[in-house]
């Protein structure tokens, strides 16, 4: 996701970088921003949802792990970082697609001196607030977007499904890392973004990916906005 906010551009996670553990065709930030008339050098924020790679990796280069965006603000939520930094994280088996994971995190925005860290669910930017969101990842945090009388909400990874099928909260996920907290979280997101008429998307959700959220029994539905 891409924010124009005044005179800058805001990036909310950064995307696969072309690793190639995600395989072919991924890590097209640069073309999918110029596709969208976003200059990269305009990038002055980018706000972290969690560390899992395919929201990192676009922050570093796959064989130096130099910094893509050296000159932007880096936000990441500090119970996020913790975990991942933590004594002993790194011989945790998170599935393939983690594998060295915690490693390249301590190697690299746990060291760099342009990330700053936060607790709960403050405003990041103005008419950007945190809203905490755990469960698919230990300080995972959704990002909830004002502008005049409109709200968006940047739902991260509450729930990875596609949204053009009915979502039932209570499904747990293999990928999620704590699953029942993962079922809790989406409660807590989905619940007020149907009463308060949200605008929401998710960072997996298939194009059009930005739409309204809908009671169907225990589950959701997503209704794409044209």
């Amino acid at each position: 996701m891409a924010l124009k906010l005044r005179d800058q551009v805001v990036l909310i996670d950064s995307g696969t970088g072309g690793h190639p553990i995600y395989g072919e065709g991924n890590g097209r930030l640069f073309e999918s921003m110029a596709a969208a008339g976003l200059d990269p050098k305009a990038v002055k924020t980018i706000l972290i949802s969690h560390l899992h790679g395919d929201h990192i990796y676009g922050l570093m280069n796959n064989e130096s792990n130099a910094q893509v965006f050296p000159d932007a603000d880096i936000v990441v939520p500090a119970a996020e970082l913790k975990w991942w930094t933590r004594p002993g994280v790194e011989s945790i088996d998170l599935g393939p697609t983690r594998k060295g994971l915690a490693q390249r995190i301590q190697a690299t925005v746990a060291t760099w001196k342009n990330v700053r860290t936060f607790e709960g669910e403050p405003e990041l930017l103005p008419g950007v607030h945190a809203v905490q969101a755990p469960g698919h990842s230990p300080g995972m945090v959704a990002h909830l977007v004002t502008s005049g009388g409109k709200q968006f909400l940047i739902s991260a990874d509450v729930v990875n499904l596609a949204p053009h099928i009915s979502t039932n909260p209570e499904w747990q996920l293999a990928i999620d890392q704590d699953p029942q907290l993962a079922v809790e979280t989406r409660r807590k997101i989905f619940d007020p973004a149907v009463a308060d008429k949200l605008t929401i998307s998710g960072t997996h959700w298939l194009m059009p990916n930005a739409g309204t959220l809908s009671k169907d029994g225990n589950g959701y539905v997503f209704a794409a906005e044209g």
